[in-house]
């Protein structure tokens, strides 16, 4: 598949909109935490923003199975937009939550070479990666774990150990499953 490829079909689908939408709380998410407010506040403004991007990464792909909007940009897009927020909020809890800026760093750089990584096996094999079961771990252990540095739960340090098994566990299984068909050719 080649990049032309993947303009050939609708852009501004729903789905897409969707995706593109849940990139907009980012904003949200910085004014929230960089200007205080009472606890309350904090807790309904965050609650509010995270079910926002919660339901629109739903809604995205339930919406282009359900319309016949399923794209190959959709299929990359929706990935990219939850690897940006998940990358900003971490980055936007190290600056206002004491989050750990090495974990970051680790999370960033695998999402970073996963995405160069798909876009390569996209691109020059036409596979599309699929998700798999330590991924979606992966993305709950990091929404965990920033629950508990965003509210300063007791004890948020040991949420990081596991965080870390899990991702190793899931650069072991995507190496493993997608290293067999870049080494094809």
């Amino acid at each position: 598949m080649t990049v032309r490829e993947l303009f050939t079909y609708r852009i501004l689908t729903i789905s897409n909109v969707l995706s593109l939408s849940r990139i907009l709380g980012i904003p949200a998410l910085w004014y929230i935490l960089a200007h205080p407010h009472n606890i309350e506040s904090i807790r309904l403004y965050t609650a509010l923003t995270l079910a926002f991007m919660t339901a629109t990464d739903y809604f995205d792909g339930y919406l282009a199975r359900k319309l016949g909007q399923e794209t190959p940009l959709g299929q990359y897009l929706d990935p990219i937009a939850d690897k940006i927020v998940i990358v900003a909020g971490l980055f936007l809890l190290v600056i206002y939550r004491d989050y750990p800026l090495w974990v970051t760093v680790i999370v960033a750089l695998r999402e970073i070479i996963g995405t160069v990584g798909g876009g390569f096996l996209l691109i020059k094999r036409n596979v599309l990666g699929k998700p798999n079961y330590w991924g979606k771990i992966g993305v709950g252990m990091i929404s965990l774990s920033g629950l508990f540095y965003l509210f300063n739960w007791p004890y948020r340090e040991y949420t990081i150990p596991p965080l870390l098994f899990v991702f190793a566990g899931g650069i072991f299984a995507y190496t493993k499953t997608y290293g067999r068909t870049i080494l094809k050719g």
